[in-house]
């Protein structure tokens, strides 16, 4: 078993949204409101010194604001917190890795590159910008968070004034409007890269990159088996399978010169003389600016702090 120094302990800036879920009241914070509430039940008066009436609803508030000053510390912490928590612990402990996937993260994954590519055409053909970017491979740590972001304004994530987040969207259907909010998951990634680096802005890229060719198969892979296996016009749904992979192509393909240069040997249902399915490029990439946050840095701080709190608990309590 591994040895960890939990009061140590970096989260990765793709962590921070799952700790800073909920609120937290420590036992200590009821203290004040169930000394008031006692006094108004015993004299009659409020901290005013006015005269008021004791209700079953006062009665209510003040028996649950005792209950939960009784409890354990750890037990007030939000779920999705614990949770996050619990799975770190054994995961460093017991030197495993509890990995999450699904298509969404696998197209975000396997088109970073594509992403990366249209992020930049969208920069200087569209925005007019002269932006040449190289993907970073450094992961910086702050003895509270580590990171390794995509992108910077001078490709060094160690020196520069702006980053980059790539995230690719899986079709039409999950791509954000300009005026959406920016997911406050993201937002709280973004200032964990801005910590590290020192930098103002962080901007997270939303693209419609093509899907890759493996996972448009597995698609139409999805409709195949269930209808059968149709692999000619004798079979009775043919013809259905047919179409469903049409459909599947206009969902997933926003650029078809890009998706048959890359893929040449792939054969596309609909073919280029058909194909009138394009998105425009000015229309593929949304960007979202965050600044740096110096309230919401420290209010991960104490995050963290609890959070380790709670991991050495867990070792205490195993131990």
């Amino acid at each position: 078993m591994k040895k960890t120094n939990w009061n140590e302990y970096e989260f990765r800036c793709s962590q921070i949204y799952k700790i800073m879920t909920g609120s937290i009241t420590f036992p200590e914070n009821y203290s004040k409101e169930i000394k008031e509430l006692t006094e108004e039940r015993d004299k009659g008066v409020n901290k005013n010194g006015n005269k008021v009436k004791w209700t079953t609803t006062k009665k209510e508030k003040l028996e649950s604001l005792i209950s939960k000053k009784n409890k354990p510390w750890h037990e007030l912490l939000p779920q999705t917190m614990k949770t996050e928590l619990r799975k770190i612990f054994r995961a460093e402990k017991y030197n495993r890795t509890f990995s999450f996937t699904n298509k969404f993260v696998q197209k975000g994954i396997s088109q970073e590159e594509d992403g990366i590519t249209t992020l930049q055409n969208y920069r200087n053909y569209i925005l007019k910008l002269r932006t040449y970017f190289v993907k970073n491979k450094k992961r910086k740590h702050n003895g509270y968070v580590s990171g390794e972001s995509d992108l910077t304004d001078t490709n060094d994530f160690n020196n520069c004034k702006e980053g980059f987040d790539i995230k690719c969207s899986w079709e039409l259907d999950t791509f954000p409007f300009k005026e959406d909010a920016l997911d406050f998951n993201y937002e709280l990634q973004n200032q964990g890269y801005m910590w590290l680096s020192g930098a103002n802005k962080w901007t997270t890229c939303y693209v419609l990159a093509n899907i890759t060719e493996d996972l448009l198969h597995k698609e139409k892979m999805k409709w195949f088996y269930p209808m059968g296996s149709p692999t000619s016009k004798e079979d009775s749904n043919y013809d259905n399978y047919i179409e469903k992979c049409k459909e599947l192509e206009i969902k997933l393909i926003f650029d078809y010169d890009r998706f048959v240069e890359k893929n040449p040997f792939h054969d596309l249902e609909i073919k280029k003389q058909d194909w009138v399915y394009d998105i425009p490029l000015k229309d593929r990439v949304i960007e979202k600016v965050s600044y740096y946050n110096q309230d919401t840095i420290d209010k991960i701080k104490h995050r963290i702090e609890i959070s380790r709190k709670y991991l050495k608990y867990l070792e205490d309590t195993i131990s």
